[in-house]
């Protein structure tokens, strides 16, 4: 089976034909508890993923689900917690693979690489929370790993940051800096309506 390389830019108009993957990360219900982790910078996220599902639906890519279990005592990601549950905007339907994560690549402890490679996709269309930290770290591994990777940066979210310094960031400014290090190194930064436009 002949793979895209790494190096390549994913052309969008490849997105949604069977060698391709939408990787939908951590989209939970944990994502809306301001009170835990602060409002995040994309009010617009459940839009945004409910219409890249509803794109990828009608074409011949894979998708997948990407949820996280935290082991850590009292996490609002932990199992069986209301906030592990999916999103009603990410809900998966039958057939949609779901992963399980505990740790902050979907790689790691799971079987997602074999799975891609059995199935002989090569692009990932990567959309989620957070952007500068389970998107990211999704993204990078995937890119080490020898896939085409777009981030769809109006289907991300980021939270608010307690700086080194003290000073916490803005989730707008963690956002911008997140897709400006993903851009320049191991992704094509794209717009949900970029992507849609092209089917």
């Amino acid at each position: 089976m002949v793979r895209q390389s790494s190096n390549a830019r994913l052309r969008l108009y490849d997105a949604r034909d069977d060698a391709a993957a939408l990787l939908l990360i951590d989209i939970q219900q944990a994502v809306d508890d301001a009170e835990l982790y602060g409002a995040h910078s994309n009010p617009a996220l459940d839009e945004r993923v409910h219409e890249l599902l509803t794109c990828w639906r009608g074409g011949n890519g894979h998708i997948v689900h990407v949820r996280h279990f935290s082991h850590k005592p009292g996490s609002s990601y932990r199992s069986g917690h209301a906030g592990a549950e999916f999103k009603r905007s990410a809900m998966p339907r039958p057939g949609e693979r779901v992963v399980t994560k505990h740790a902050e690549s979907p790689f790691i402890g799971t079987d997602l690489d074999i799975w891609l490679r059995r199935h002989g996709i090569a692009r990932l269309v990567i959309a989620g929370v957070a952007t500068g930290h389970a998107v990211t770290m999704a993204a990078r591994h995937a890119h080490c790993l020898d896939f085409g990777v777009v981030v769809v940066a109006d289907a991300c979210a980021s939270f608010p940051l307690a700086g080194v310094d003290g000073e916490t960031l803005a989730a707008e400014d963690v956002q911008r800096f997140s897709l400006a290090l993903l851009g320049s190194h191991c992704a094509r930064i794209a717009s949900t309506q970029e992507v849609v436009q092209q089917f």
